[in-house]
């Protein structure tokens, strides 16, 4: 058998990196981010605990790793073309594609959510990816609602931010004991599509 390229050992090395992020996220959601030791984490992962540490320094590193890496599906969608700039179609693709994402992996997003709501978590990450994504993108909502000509650009932002996480949170508390009926789904869709792709009179 021929010796591994340095190519395969890195496809090894960041598949067994997502496997252990995999672990992670249904460890932190179960049992809770402060009840998980790094050594339980490599035991489910099936490695030893120090070579967990050749994937990450800390707990908090892989952490911020589960966080980053589920946020950043989502804002691949917001700037598809990367020219810093927002249009109503560009809008539209990110809400459907957001609440397209949450409906077809709703096992991940549950997860994930329980994860980001632990209040030892939301301490954790003061001012880490998620401070970063609102500087980055910050800007471009408030240019694209004040583009749209609404009265209030900050408080089309809060709102805008408010239902797009509103939905993800309510997978969490409604799913999967509550069914709601795809129509009904597809009718909200549309509605804060046309909320905010709509000039105001």
């Amino acid at each position: 058998m021929s010796p591994r390229t340095p190519e395969q050992f890195e496809e090894i090395r960041e598949s067994r990196k997502q496997q252990i992020m995999d672990t992670a996220l249904e460890l932190f959601a179960s049992q809770g981010y402060a009840n998980c030791s790094i050594a339980q984490l490599a035991k489910h992962s099936g490695i030893s605990k120090g070579l967990m540490y050749n994937y990450f320094e800390s707990k908090e590193a892989l952490l911020v790793a589960i966080i980053e890496d589920g946020m950043s599906e989502i804002l691949d969608y917001f700037d598809p073309d990367h020219d810093g700039a927002l249009t109503t179609e560009e809008l539209t693709g990110f809400i459907r594609k957001v609440y397209s994402s949450i409906r077809e992996n709703q096992q991940f997003w549950i997860l994930y959510i329980s994860i980001v709501l632990q209040p030892r978590v939301k301490e954790f990450l003061e001012g880490e990816p998620f401070s970063r994504v609102m500087d980055q993108y910050g800007p471009m909502l408030m240019a694209y609602f004040t583009e749209m000509g609404f009265e209030d650009p900050a408080l089309e932002m809060l709102t805008f931010s408010a239902l797009i996480e509103g939905f993800g949170v309510l997978m969490v508390y409604a799913y999967p004991r509550v069914e709601l009926p795809d129509e009904l789904l597809n009718s909200y869709e549309e509605r804060v599509i046309g909320m905010f792709t709509t000039r105001p009179n």
